[in-house]
């Protein structure tokens, strides 16, 4: 019995969404490793590489078309500012986070920036938001403080860049919003102009910072595994974006977000075990559990409306992913 045509579209959307739910995880994961376990003494350099494969990859996809965004001009690019600034900041205190915390700590906290972006939608956007779904965010945020509270491995610089980067990714969220409302550039089109007009300004930081020493002494080059895991590092933060792009386009909004939570929800868990830097504790556990159904009942409620054919593309909201 040969494939019909909606068991390809079914193979298809399977696809689209493992693809979406392993390149979230391993990209964790792999920051994770490169920068905790084989302790990578840069994150600026890991930052500045990130910038510059996204920059030739997307080059390189346009120049297949694979993909379509507009030339670089300068009415583009003061068009985007200050958005590059806050993309590469927000990377770099986001890599920070992330080889200071374990992963279930990252990932629940990570949670505040659903908040955060409420807050600022309500304040700036003008948006309004149902009571049930601020009970639930308030629930996941509830869970947060508790698990902090229990978190034996308490570090207050590692917390400050979480937070930092949560209200980093919250204003890029927002602002997007405003800069490229009607969707001239889309998303590949604001990956090429941050990274481009980002690339300078780190590479300057990364100079300045002294890492350079301690970068070309690392003994890791030598180890063949280390470098097929950076090298993954710098490319996965350009197959996130695609995936999320790919899924959305042939699962819907409602399916990126079910995948996003559940994804959420194992790292979380998972996390205990990988790393080997998370410390357990009964309250820590407790407020981990209370935030992750939270985020689960906050996905339901967020797509509950979406209907069962989710819409091809979707504007607004905050994905847990």
């Amino acid at each position: 019995m040969g494939l019909t045509a909606q068991h390809v579209e079914t193979a298809k959307w399977v696809g689209a969404a493992l693809f979406y739910a392993l390149t979230s995880v391993i990209i964790i994961t792999v920051n994770k490793s490169v920068l905790s376990i084989y302790k990578f003494p840069s994150v600026r350099f890991l930052s500045l590489a990130q910038l510059l494969v996204t920059v030739v990859v997307t080059h390189v996809l346009k120049a297949l078309n694979i993909v379509s965004y507009p030339d670089m001009s300068r009415s583009a690019a003061r068009k985007v500012m200050p958005l590059p600034l806050l993309y590469m900041v927000n990377m770099m205190v986001g890599l920070g986070s992330t080889q200071n915390l374990s992963i279930p700590m990252f990932t629940v906290l990570r949670r505040f920036t659903v908040l955060f972006v409420m807050i600022g939608e309500i304040v700036i956007l003008r948006k309004r938001f149902s009571v049930l779904t601020m009970l639930t965010v308030l629930a996941m945020i509830f869970g947060v403080l508790i698990a902090s509270v229990g978190d034996l491995a308490f570090d207050s610089y590692s917390y400050f860049l979480i937070f930092t980067n949560n209200i980093l990714t919250a204003a890029y969220s927002i602002y997007i919003k405003k800069v490229d409302d009607s969707n001239t550039l889309g998303k590949f089109g604001m990956m090429f102009y941050n990274s481009i007009i980002a690339l300078p300004f780190a590479a300057a930081i990364f100079l300045i910072s002294g890492d350079y020493d301690s970068v070309a002494a690392f003994a890791g080059w030598l180890d063949p595994w280390f470098c097929f895991e950076f090298i993954l590092c710098t490319l996965l933060g350009y197959a996130l974006v695609y995936s999320s792009i790919l899924c959305t386009g042939l699962c819907g909004a409602l399916t990126q977000g079910v995948v996003g939570v559940l994804k959420n929800t194992v790292m979380t868990y998972a996390g205990m075990w990988y790393g080997g830097d998370y410390i357990f504790s009964w309250i820590n556990f407790v407020g981990i559990t209370i935030s992750a159904v939270g985020g689960v009942v906050y996905s339901a409620v967020t797509f509950s409306g979406a209907g069962l054919s989710p819409p091809r593309s979707a504007k607004g909201g905050v994905t847990l992913a």
